[in-house]
């Protein structure tokens, strides 16, 4: 089992929880997404960025052109999942320094860039641990 960061601007991100499904553009990461993965979702492009849900994906990598997202485009590279929106939303500012990924925390969005990030378990157990707590 891994475990996934995926990230997307907010309205995006509450669509694909709703929907129970994530895609990109390309292949890259996402390919290797497997049916009992763990997921966090995370919202970028605000002021402060959050993890709002926590779940697991339901299928394995698959293609599909069909039309579920609100942004236009192709985003044919997807797996579905479930998602339980967190109350309250986690920052993740209080997470980056439990995230081994990051390297230069002044530089975090970049680590972001591809819309998703595999997790260790240590990284998994941190955003679960605070999640919990709230």
């Amino acid at each position: 089992m891994s475990n996934w960061l995926v990230c997307l601007p907010r309205e995006d991100m509450e669509h694909c929880v709703k929907v129970g499904v994530f895609g990109l553009k390309r292949k890259n990461v996402i390919s290797q997404v497997q049916s009992g993965d763990r997921v966090a979702c995370v919202v970028t492009r605000e002021k402060e960025w959050k993890v709002i849900a926590l779940g697991e994906a339901v299928s394995d990598y698959y293609l599909d052109d069909s039309s579920v997202f609100l942004q236009p485009g192709s985003f044919v590279d997807r797996f579905k999942f479930k998602a339980k929106k967190l109350k309250p939303e986690i920052s993740f500012a209080d997470l980056i320094p439990k995230m081994d990924f990051i390297k230069k925390p002044e530089y975090y969005s970049a680590y972001f860039k591809n819309g998703i990030v595999k997790l260790s378990e240590r990284e998994w157990k941190a955003i679960s641990d605070v999640a919990e707590q709230a």
